[in-house]
């Protein structure tokens, strides 16, 4: 939920702050999964009324064209572009985020930003507060720069691509609040600057190999290299080939200083990866009849609402699980709030979440939106008005798990426990290291069941994967749902770079021209990716039980297709440069607590949405205790504090007075959440 991640792409202007929010709960990782290079078509399943379709055809995008034809870049929905002098200006619908993009003479992408901002802007003097030069395939160098400015409302950013004695630049100037708002869009802009002269991979019409005793061998190979890089404790990897299970191993151990080996039948959760199952439950009860995709939501649940009236009218069973209504992540009210939050909660919480963006203009993603419509699919099933919980776990097993034969995948923790083969949960703390953590911090994600609350096994998931493959035909030949329904889940709803978009429940993707299909997942301990190529029969699962493992299970799942499509090495300089999504960047120097600054802020602090917490020094150190967890802050300087631990490492937050001399607790947890003090 790696994916996305999966934050969600690892931008220069993310840093330890919007990072956290790129791999947090559920993580959907999706962008850090599109390397940043030249875009392909993007893959879109005709509606053809039912039936398998191997047609690919690009969705219809606008796009700025470079004059000199050097290149060209796709334009996010409702942006506009014109042509000034030496550049193209690309800006938001809000006017709020001018983004250049040109192409200048050099032999060096850092200097050759210094050049095009010379070109917009000559008397541009921003110094760069970061500078990252990560690998990117089919580009000699990158420099990506984030730079300081006097003013905490305004985010500068800059990207330079050196190919062929060029460089090709793209240059960010808006409003801090819009970028974050249009962070999906911008990706778009990024991921979908087309430069000429980098050849692009052409696979159409490329049959893979047979997943042989020799291509295991060197997956296997890759994979013990890998892991340590990573500091992986266990992995679970199957890949399915012509409808069928052609391998499956573990690799590692299930907890780290224990020898238990994990094993195909270990159990582990697989964070988002769940909303691919929720969604096919959904197409069976569309194929009963007892509702459509484009059924009101509030005809099946008259209680259903958003922020804006209007608008929860006419939001549908399709838009709580498309990505694209515009409201956003909200994961933080599940950390703070976990203990006592039900179904209905979820469901009800809605009514309080504002909108980032117009509906159906940007890919944002929101948990409670793809739990309520797990919810309501499942109150549409029964057709009565039963806990709401209870209904979706009895539908997804009558449904879903028994149809496919998926005997250990479930939503009890007791039942895993009961096992005997399950993994633990690893985190890491601020120092990059992996530490073993109890079952219970995943209690969190309970709430939001359909979003990726399962617990399976890779054996289990592997079965569910060449249910896909066999549009709904469960490998013992059962059929689970119609190829219609379950082909509509395929379909592109929103962009999220230039070459994917989600669809419901999945990422709508490519590989060398052919249709991918794919999403990833994290918890709190664990990491999953599952992706499959419906016209090679060909898919692969990765397990994890470690937090922050994107980069690993994505490595694994394109070194198996460099392998079947008899292509070179490419992906695994990238997942090198930072086999760990969470040290990727690094943490900001820390300074000594000091406790005079900290004298105002003692005592509780209130926020409607999260509830209260409290701050309060204890042997020298400054703790917020939150109820459902307690975390040591370390300061960063200028009333900037860190969580040093807990299952919120990372997550920053700063201590304020306000205009009228209150104390203010601000967690930068997007949207950005402030506490006032309690009387």
């Amino acid at each position: 939920m790696n994916v996305l991640n999966k934050n969600h792409v690892s931008r220069i202007r993310l840093t330890v702050f919007s990072l956290f929010m790129a791999v947090v709960l559920f993580a959907c990782s999706i962008t850090a999964q599109i390397p940043p290079t030249t875009p392909s078509p993007v893959p879109v399943i005709p509606d053809t009324g039912g039936g398998p379709s191997t047609t690919v055809v690009p969705i219809p995008v606008a796009s700025y064209q470079d004059p000199d034809g050097l290149f060209s870049v796709v334009l996010p929905k409702n942006w506009n572009a014109t042509q000034d002098q030496g550049y193209g200006l690309l800006i938001d619908p809000d006017n709020s985020i001018k983004v250049y993009v040109l192409s200048v003479p050099g032999d060096d992408a850092e200097q050759g930003v210094k050049t095009a901002w010379a070109v917009v802007d000559p008397s541009f003097a921003l110094k760069s507060a970061q500078v990252e030069k990560p690998p990117v395939e089919g580009v000699e160098q990158e420099a990506k720069i984030t730079y300081q400015t006097d003013d905490p409302q305004r985010s500068v950013s800059a990207i330079g691509r050196l190919v062929q004695g060029r460089i090709y630049a793209i240059l960010t100037d808006g409003a801090a609040d819009a970028v974050a708002r249009r962070d999906s869009q911008l990706t778009i802009i990024e991921t979908g600057y087309d430069i000429e002269a980098v050849k692009k991979l052409d696979l159409t019409g490329v049959a893979p190999k047979p997943f042989d005793a020799q291509l295991q061998a060197e997956l296997e190979a890759y994979i013990a290299e890998a892991m340590p890089l990573a500091d992986i404790p266990g992995t679970a990897v199957a890949v399915v080939q012509n409808g069928q299970i052609v391998y499956e191993k573990g690799f590692g151990v299930r907890e780290l200083g224990k020898p238990d080996p994990v094993t195909p039948e270990t159990r582990m959760m697989t964070g988002s990866t769940g909303k691919t199952l929720t969604t096919m439950m959904m197409a069976t009860v569309v194929d009963d009849g007892k509702m459509t995709w484009d059924t009101p939501a509030q005809q099946i649940y008259p209680d259903f609402a958003v922020a804006d009236p209007q608008l929860s009218k006419q939001i549908t069973m399709r838009n709580l699980v498309c990505a694209c209504t515009g409201v956003p992540r909200r994961d933080a009210d599940l950390f703070f709030n976990s203990s006592h939050l039900t179904a209905k909660d979820i469901v009800d919480s809605l009514k309080t979440f504002t909108f980032f963006t117009a509906f159906g203009e940007a890919f944002q993603y929101s948990n409670q939106m793809v739990a309520t419509g797990g919810y309501l699919a499942a109150r549409a099933a029964t057709g009565g008005d039963g806990d709401l919980y209870n209904d979706y776990v009895t539908q997804m097993k009558q449904r879903v798990f028994d149809p496919i034969g998926m005997a250990n995948t479930g939503f009890s923790f007791d039942d895993v426990q009961a096992s005997g083969n399950y993994a633990m949960p690893h985190g890491l703390n601020l120092n990059g290291e992996y530490v073993p953590l109890p079952l219970s911090v995943e209690e969190p994600v309970i709430p939001v069941a359909p979003a990726g609350a399962h617990w399976t096994t890779l054996h289990d998931m592997a079965r569910f994967l060449l249910t896909q493959i066999n549009h709904g035909v469960s490998p013992d030949g059962t059929r689970v749902v119609s190829a219609a329904n379950l082909e509509e889940t395929w379909k592109p709803q929103v962009m999220i770079t230039a070459q994917s978009s989600y669809g419901l429940g999945w990422v709508v993707d490519q590989y060398g021209g052919l249709r991918l299909i794919h999403h990833d997942g994290a918890t709190l301990g664990f990491s999953a990716e599952i992706a499959f190529l419906p016209e090679a029969k060909l898919g692969i699962v990765v397990m994890t039980n470690a937090r922050y493992a994107s980069n690993f299970d994505l490595a694994v799942r394109f070194r198996l297709l460099e392998l079947v499509f008899g292509q070179p090495v490419t992906h695994d300089a990238q997942f090198k440069y930072q086999p760990k999504q969470f040290t990727a960047v690094s943490v900001p120097p820390l300074v000594d607590l000091d406790p005079a600054e900290v004298e105002p802020f003692l005592g509780t602090f209130h926020n409607d949405a999260l509830g209260d917490i409290t701050f309060r020094l204890q042997d020298g150190k400054l703790l917020l205790d939150a109820g459902e967890f307690v975390s040591e802050l370390r300061a960063m300087g200028g009333g900037h504090y860190i969580m040093f631990d807990s299952v919120l490492v990372g997550l920053p937050i700063d201590l304020r007075l306000d205009e009228g001399g209150q104390p203010t607790a601000i967690l930068l947890f997007p949207p950005n959440y402030t506490f006032t003090k309690s009387e």
